[in-house]
């Protein structure tokens, strides 16, 4: 990944860089996504740690970028902010403050996104599948509790030689009977040909085969095709970085000469 942050132009009167076009892409992919951790984001655009520093700090100084401190050695979430969105035209609402129960769940939901970014994959961030109709489903579930109804939709998607799949970030242990609910829907939105299934990025193994366990009981495999997909979020943020920084060698090799 590149340390440098060209592109921007001297502020007046401020001493600092305004953004240029890098931090416009980079607040656009914000706005997509959401809170975002700053690793993931500078792996998504190809940047470094001084580069990511710079471009926020150029960001903020127009009020397009907020950052939100989470656990000590977590660093900070990056949000881009209702004026950011608006700057960097992206048809979606703002994201909130990002509350400290969702941190980690953000965290990991931003790896997901630089991952599909790194990939080349066409995606939708959290922040547009929230806005897209078509990804609202309903889901009920009866437990300990009692009965339960709730609007569900993924917390982003995929789309892979034209047919979408949502991505479920499956962090926290819900109950069975409601995980059982999501995966359902997903093999209705599946079988009724609105999708090719769902990918599941989970905390551990023992989150990972529960999953792929409930997906059988929907008739959902993971062979290929089989509509579903299970990956671990440790494995996504290594294979983004090694992605990112493969990608950084790249650009810093000199070209051949002309023959």
């Amino acid at each position: 990944m590149t340390d440098e942050a060209p592109g921007g132009t001297r502020s007046a009167g401020s001493g600092g860089l305004r953004p240029g076009q890098g931090s416009l892409a980079g607040l656009a992919w914000l706005a997509r996504v959401g809170p975002a951790s700053g690793e993931a984001w500078g792996c998504a655009m190809g940047w470094g740690r001084s580069a990511v520093f710079s471009h926020a700090k150029r960001l903020e100084r127009e009020g397009w970028l907020e950052r939100y401190p989470t656990l000590k050695g977590n660093g900070s979430l990056l949000v881009a902010t209702s004026s950011g969105v608006r700057m960097a035209g992206v048809a979606v609402s703002p994201a909130r403050p990002p509350a400290p129960t969702w941190w980690a769940h953000l965290h990991a939901c931003s790896w997901v996104a630089a991952w599909l970014t790194v990939r080349g994959r066409v995606m939708q961030g959290c922040r547009e599948v929230d806005e897209d109709p078509s990804w609202r489903g309903n889901i009920r579930w009866h437990d300990g509790k009692g009965a339960h109804r709730s609007g569900h939709r993924p917390d982003l998607a995929v789309i892979l030689d034209g047919v979408r799949f949502g991505i479920e970030v499956e962090l926290a242990r819900k109950s069975v009977e409601r995980l059982k609910a999501i995966v359902g829907l997903h093999a209705r939105w599946r079988a009724a040909g609105q999708t090719g299934g769902v990918i599941y990025v989970c905390a551990d193994e023992a989150g990972a085969d529960r999953v792929r366990e409930i997906a059988a009981e929907r008739g959902l495999t993971t062979d290929r095709g089989g509509g579903v997909r299970v990956e671990l979020l440790e494995r996504i943020e290594r294979e983004t970085r090694a992605a990112a920084a493969t990608a950084a060698q790249t650009r810093a090799r000199p070209m051949a000469p002309a023959g």
